[in-house]
């Protein structure tokens, strides 16, 4: 099965299942206090608000807090008619900003089947509508919004592992791993909110719109100073290949690169990120003065200037040492010319000896040295460089990361211009079903 054909085939299936679990749970309580559902209308137009509030978080990717509106009405009624008003919400806030239908259809459908299932948890469990201003329930309580953000989670990683053909478990927890305490925080946040909405009623809704407004502004700061860092980051590092004509954009490759490499061996979202910036890092050393004449140089280098070059790798790292914020990927930038066998610059380490980012920025460096091209070659393909690859390992390359690397299917990535190393937002996803769906199939 195309991935175009399994993304849209497992789209419909959340919508089926969606609709499936809402006549499931109709079926299973039908009746409804009209009285009840005053609550989950008022919550749902504070998430409504949270959606219309929602933030860029990186290209076409953004971010919301109206899943805790939508929790909150879960325990405070819970029923399929809760699930209904929150299920028809979302769909008019779909319909507020330019969208495919398939995307608009998903976002829904994720919507209600993640809220089926935690109000059938709930209910199995015991707990009992807040709106009866029952005392907190811990384990229903808990337990359904651990499954509601599980299933909505769980949907989405689901959609980019079959878009991307990797594991939707590991894509899952590369997607999520780094957000679960604010996930345990919503636990007592969601019930805080409930309590609010019974004790105070329409004041009670004022102070979750302040509350969500609040947060909303929060992440948004957040991810607005985490973006600028970055862009500051590349920016400085552009700067500082203007020096040299054969490395324009040389930095940014061997960081996505890098990116690629550390997903392939298997680390951790966060270990990927930090090894990451070390790559973007790594030959910011180069601005220093010193290596103005020789970066300029046409011609091959003299004992004594390549003895200059190798100061590059320490002349990096002490630029980052300055950020405080950088300080534990100093090693990775200032090991990054180390080889296997100890011959590499500039402390002659050897195997382990050398940190792990360091070698995995080696590969990168070297990659993107063998596939650009230079005055004296043009660039290799993809077999050439895993020949090459093979040739040095144990030698310049760590050969356990080698050979997980040159076997893997995903080193195929690495040639793919349009593949950022990062996981893709639903949107690029959708976006890629859609001009794919339009491209005649080649034979």
């Amino acid at each position: 099965m195309s991935m175009k054909t399994s993304v849209i085939a497992y789209v419909y299936a959340i919508v089926a299942a969606a609709a499936a679990s809402l006549v499931g749970l109709y079926l299973y309580q039908p009746d409804v206090n009209v009285l009840f559902l005053a609550g989950a209308g008022w919550l749902t137009l504070v998430a409504f608000l949270g959606t219309v509030l929602s933030y860029r978080v990186q290209g076409s990717t953004f971010g919301a807090v109206s899943f805790i509106p939508f929790l909150t009405a879960f325990v405070l009624y819970p029923s399929w008619a809760t699930v209904a008003i929150v299920g028809t919400g979302a769909f008019i806030a779909e319909m507020i900003k330019p969208k495919m239908a398939i995307k608009r259809a998903f976002n829904v459908a994720q919507i209600v089947l993640a809220g089926c299932f935690a109000i059938a948890v709930y209910i199995m469990l015991g707990g009992l509508p807040l709106l009866l201003d029952a005392e907190f329930q811990a384990i229903p309580h808990a337990t359904a919004v651990v499954v509601f953000l599980f299933v909505n989670t769980l949907s989405v990683a689901a959609a980019i592992g079959f878009a991307e053909g990797k594991s939707v478990i590991k894509t899952w927890y590369e997607g999520n791993s780094a957000g679960l305490v604010y996930d345990v925080v919503a636990i007592p946040v969601v019930y805080g909110f409930a309590r609010a909405y019974v004790d105070w009623g329409g004041w009670g809704v004022a102070v979750l719109c302040a509350l969500v407004l609040g947060l909303r502004l929060t992440y948004q700061s957040k991810h607005q100073l985490e973006t600028t860092n970055k862009e500051l980051l590349e920016l400085f590092v552009q700067t500082v290949e203007f020096r040299d004509p054969y490395t324009s954009g040389h930095s940014q490759r061997v960081s996505r690169y890098s990116r690629i490499i550390a997903q392939v061996i298997g680390l951790g979202p966060k270990d990927i990120d930090r090894i990451s910036t070390a790559a973007l890092l790594h030959d910011v050393g180069k601005i220093h003065e010193i290596f103005a004449p020789i970066l300029s140089k046409p011609g091959r280098l003299t004992p004594e200037e390549r003895a200059i070059m190798e100061l590059h790798p320490i002349k990096s790292a002490e630029l980052v040492a300055k950020i405080s914020d950088l300080q534990d990927i100093i090693p990775a930038v200032r090991h990054h010319h180390e080889n296997w066998d100890g011959t590499g610059y500039p402390d002659r380490l050897e195997g382990r000896e050398i940190p792990l980012g360091s070698r995995i920025i080696m590969f990168a460096d070297t990659i993107d040295a063998m596939t650009t091209d230079r005055p004296y070659r043009k660039a290799l393909g993809e077999a050439e460089v895993r020949s090459e690859l093979r040739k040095f390992r144990g030698v310049q390359f760590d050969p356990n990361i080698c050979d997980v690397l040159v076997a893997s299917p995903d080193f195929a990535r690495l040639f793919d211009q349009n593949d950022s190393g990062r996981v893709q937002s639903l949107t690029q996803i959708f976006e890629l079903v859609r001009r794919r769906m339009k491209t005649p199939a080649v034979a």
